[in-house]
């Protein structure tokens, strides 16, 4: 009986606490942009949702390259369900593998979005 009850407890944590924090879900946090010429306009768009039962504002969006560019008009609050986008620039004279991170600061302090940007501009 101890061992069930036991088993029944571990089962209820994992249910618990394997579903999505609440506050910001995206439909991905990795833009693939492949392999790109140069001479192309790169840009990633991320999709997300509050899924929490409160407003959340996003406060800040930061990304620590040059090659970057982020549109500010996702700064803003969001009501509780209410979906956005995350628009990144990508200036593809800076030649060879993409590698950066982009970091999400809400209201939230103690949830930060990491969100990634992957690929390659030809030479």
């Amino acid at each position: 009986m101890k061992n069930f009850t036991f088993l029944c407890f571990l089962w209820f944590h994992f249910i618990t606490f394997g579903q999505n924090p609440e506050g910001l879900s995206f439909e991905t946090s990795t833009y693939d942009f492949g392999i790109i010429d140069s001479q192309t306009k790169a840009k990633a768009v991320f999709k997300f949702k509050n899924s929490s039962n409160s407003t959340i504002e996003i406060l800040k969006i930061h990304g620590k390259s040059h090659c970057i560019k982020i549109d500010s008009s996702s700064l803003r609050t969001y009501a509780p369900k209410e979906g956005g986008e995350i628009l990144i620039s990508y200036n593809t004279s800076c030649k060879g593998p993409i590698r950066r991170t982009v970091s999400v600061f809400t209201s939230q302090k103690e949830h930060t979005i990491t969100l990634k940007l992957i690929g390659k501009v030809s030479e």
